[in-house]
């Protein structure tokens, strides 16, 4: 007999490829139907009915991080050198090939890096062009890629110091410098709000 409440994998999966849309991060239906599928056969063995407790958890923690969007219109973009950008232009590439690596451990996590990393870089791309055009070596980023930014770097480090990640073909010590570095370097970009 079913429990009152129950969803079917494809219900959850709809429910949480939705709010991952509503909060600006693209998953492939897909993989997030084999992580939701892998989390249920390791918590029970089975894909079938999912009790609404079990599929309240799993909902959640497929979208833990996916904060509401922000209000950035009066907010005014950040202010970054050619040098800096370059930086971050780096660590978003090494975020790609990172996770390219673990695609098979990880496809979940590994997406929204993949997602995160290529938005970032287009913006970015976007601003240096047209700091190019202006004639100035001053790139203007919003808010909304420096929290892109952060968020994929944060999750690449997630990767690699909680998730059993490989990095085994690069220097581990400096990957991680180079990740802490943007980080710190984001920190010391005036607050955005």
């Amino acid at each position: 007999m079913e429990e009152p409440g129950a969803m079917r994998v494809d219900d959850v999966v709809a429910v949480i490829v939705g709010r991952l849309a509503d909060q600006h991060r693209v998953v492939p239906e897909y993989i997030v139907r084999d992580a939701v599928e892998a989390a249920l056969r390791r918590r029970s063995g089975d894909t079938g009915p999912v009790p609404a407790d079990v599929a309240e958890e799993l909902i959640n923690g497929f979208c833990a991080g996916a904060a509401g969007a922000e209000d950035d219109a009066a907010t005014m973009p950040a202010v970054l050198s050619g040098d800096e950008t370059g930086r971050l232009m780096t660590v978003l590439g090494l975020a790609v090939h990172v996770a390219a690596f673990n695609l098979d451990r990880d496809r979940l996590h590994v997406a929204q890096i993949l997602n995160g990393a290529a938005a970032a870089l287009v913006a970015i791309g976007s601003a240096a062009r047209a700091a190019h055009a202006d004639g100035t070596s001053a790139v203007l980023l919003s808010p909304v890629t420096l929290r892109t930014v952060r968020t994929t770097v944060i999750g690449v480090l997630q990767g690699l110091r909680d998730r059993g990640w490989q990095a085994r073909h690069l220097d581990q010590e400096g990957t991680a410098a180079l990740f802490g570095g943007v980080l710190d370097m984001l920190g010391a970009v005036p607050p955005t709000g």
